[in-house]
């Protein structure tokens, strides 16, 4: 998790755990994702595609099943690798940038509170 000084919580990374979470699986973070408040909605890039910056009013969540995904979210960045979740808060701006050459199979989840 990175702070910033009088500002809010940027950036928010969860880390798939084997042994908590067991095998990962393109279900089983789709699963996981709900249990945590977002409904999922999987998509694929492919590489060298950037997906323009992008403001949402609920809160969103990026996982990656597949692959290396790098997610900048206003001036902050993290690479994600598979089982990886980065949560955006509503209103931050947030680009994703498959890394490498291979696609990038993630999950783009939305928050059903309205307050995330």
């Amino acid at each position: 998790m990175k702070h910033r000084t009088g500002m809010t919580l940027l950036m928010q990374v969860d880390r798939w755990d084997q042994r908590s979470d067991g095998t990962l699986t393109e279900a089983a973070l789709q699963q996981k994702l709900r249990a945590l408040g977002y409904d999922p909605l999987p998509r694929s890039n492919p590489a060298g595609a950037i997906v323009s910056a992008r403001v949402h009013h609920r809160g969103r969540a990026e996982a990656v099943i597949a692959g290396l995904l790098k997610v900048t979210i206003d001036d902050e960045s993290v690479i994600l690798t598979a089982g990886d979740i980065v949560f955006v808060p509503r209103g931050a701006s947030r680009r994703i940038e498959p890394v490498g050459s291979a696609p990038v199979l993630c999950i783009e989840a939305v928050c059903r509170s309205n307050g995330a």
